[in-house]
């Protein structure tokens, strides 16, 4: 997880303990190394990540109401571009 986002092991940790002190997410042995752990959402986790989708379409969509359709492809596209730019790094 800490290489995926690119931040230290010890941030990475603080993080998992943090949301995991709330519940949503739970940290399982991994059964290939004793040393890691599986991370998993939990029920409520999945309900806040479900509740934060929501929110942020619906924020996109108001932000984005008086956008033509031809500017919100452009911004798809560009957006696309981007995404692949990071693929590769």
């Amino acid at each position: 997880l800490a290489e995926l986002l690119s931040v230290d092991m010890s941030v990475t940790s603080r993080h998992v303990a943090h949301v995991a002190e709330r519940g949503w997410i739970e940290r399982l042995p991994d059964p290939a190394d004793r040393r890691s752990r599986i991370l998993r959402l939990t029920p409520e986790g999945r309900a806040l990540v479900a509740e934060l989708h929501r929110r942020t379409s619906r924020v996109m969509a108001h932000r984005l109401s008086d956008w033509s359709d031809e500017e919100v492809g452009e911004l798809v596209r560009l957006l696309g571009r981007l995404r692949h730019s990071f693929d590769g790094a």
